[in-house]
């Protein structure tokens, strides 16, 4: 089978490289073994930890995967908003400025991005409303009203916490099991039962000024919430729950939607599992499906993700990249990988594939003609205390494929 560009992995980066690629009329094809880690996303993106990420980017060392995008950041960002909003995820949010978003512990968090209809606020002092009522399905472990509560007190918000029942979820508390989010989000795909949920709200409602609830109000679109706030005539908004998160579902599914509508291929469920090169070029992969049926292409990206994911593989010797055996920037000696105090900062964190300038992966100090890498799988940062883990993957991924597109 033959493609222009063969993507490994099935997350953030691969999606966002994949729908500008055939956007821009390039045939190409995502290959992922299964779910991606945004099945944990909380419905945010971060950019750069601080009040301005863009100004904030500018002091960044070489090393740093932003440092070497060939387009610039807010243009990336822009055409990211632009991508995610055409394919219906909905976001506030602007590259300029960051905003905060309320976490599942209720914290509140910089982001550059946030899913439309979460718990925001322009500075993470205040909010929109005084007074709210928080609801919680009866039986649902995964979504604490008391962390939300105590948070929302803190910025001057007044609540009352309680919970809510249907007959479907009535049915699904005889299995613990069936009582996690993704379940009870795909009940209220139905909008019979949106308008039953209404009703239940509306017999619990006060004066409060705003309704608040766990993100689980549909997976297939984000019309949940609109669509409550129309029946119940005042703001309704949803803080992500525990893992698995329905704001990162529903990412996945609307960007993999658009990406096949635009004529992508999606291989869910397979395994890149080898490669045939030809000199400084890789000319095919091969799969576990597809057995000795290789996969040709003139480009390949490699959006396998970090330690997490697979991407990359430790072991008490050193850090490795197992599907090409490209070069990996990690300490020599393991006891530098870590710093004992665990909320210090990790050097493990900033280990990952080590690239060029155009952000082709390195083999023996030369770069790959034709691998790419994009995402989380990077060297030169640290996603946790930088905050800038879905920066780096969405804006990589699409200055891979302006490369690509390009040739330049």
């Amino acid at each position: 089978m033959r493609y222009d560009t063969v993507i490994i992995g099935g997350g953030l980066s691969a999606l966002l490289c994949g729908i500008e690629l055939v956007r821009n009329g390039k045939r190409a094809a995502i290959v992922t073994t299964g779910h991606s880690s945004l099945h944990f996303s909380s419905g945010s993106f971060g950019l750069y930890n601080g009040a301005e990420p863009l100004k904030a980017v500018e002091a960044l060392g070489e090393n740093h995967p932003y440092t070497k995008l060939g387009e610039d950041i807010e243009q990336l960002a822009a055409k990211a908003t632009e991508i995610l909003n055409i394919a219906g995820v909905a976001t506030v949010g602007d590259a300029a400025a960051n905003h905060y978003i309320m976490t599942p512990t209720g914290a509140m968090r910089q982001c550059w991005l946030s899913v439309e209809g979460m718990v925001t606020s322009n500075n993470g002092t205040s909010l929109d409303f005084s007074d709210a009522l928080i609801l919680c399905p009866e039986g649902f472990l995964d979504f604490y009203t008391q962390f939300v509560a105590d948070s929302l007190s803190k910025l001057g918000v007044k609540c009352k916490q309680s919970v809510f029942s249907l007959p479907e979820l009535t049915i699904r508390r005889n299995n613990p099991t069936e009582m996690r989010s993704a379940n009870i989000a795909r009940i209220f795909d139905n909008v019979e039962t949106l308008d039953a949920l209404a009703d239940a709200i509306a017999g619990q409602l006060g004066d409060e000024e705003a309704v608040l609830l766990p993100a689980v109000l549909g997976v297939d679109s984000q019309s949940g919430v609109k669509y409550l706030e129309s029946k119940l005539n005042r703001p309704v908004a949803v803080v992500a729950t525990l893992p698995p998160s329905v704001p990162g579902l529903q990412v996945q599914a609307l960007l993999r939607r658009y990406f096949q509508e635009l004529g992508g291929v999606y291989m869910l469920g397979d395994t890149a599992t080898g490669y045939q090169a030809d000199g400084n070029r890789i000319k095919s992969v091969y799969t576990r499906n597809h057995g000795d049926i290789p996969l040709s292409a003139d480009n390949f990206v490699l959006a396998t993700g970090s330690f997490f994911s697979g991407g990359l593989e430790a072991t008490c010797e050193k850090v490795s990249e197992p599907l090409f055996g490209v070069d990996v920037h990690y300490a020599a000696d393991r006891n530098d990988w870590y710093q004992r105090d665990l909320f210090e900062n990790q050097p493990f964190e900033c280990f990952g594939v080590a690239t060029d300038d155009k952000l082709r992966a390195m083999r023996q100090g030369v770069a790959i003609d034709n691998l790419y890498v994009a995402g989380a799988a990077l060297s030169g940062f640290n996603a946790v205390k930088e905050g800038c883990g879905a920066g780096v993957s969405i804006l990589t991924a699409l200055d891979v494929a302006a490369t690509i597109i390009s040739n330049r």
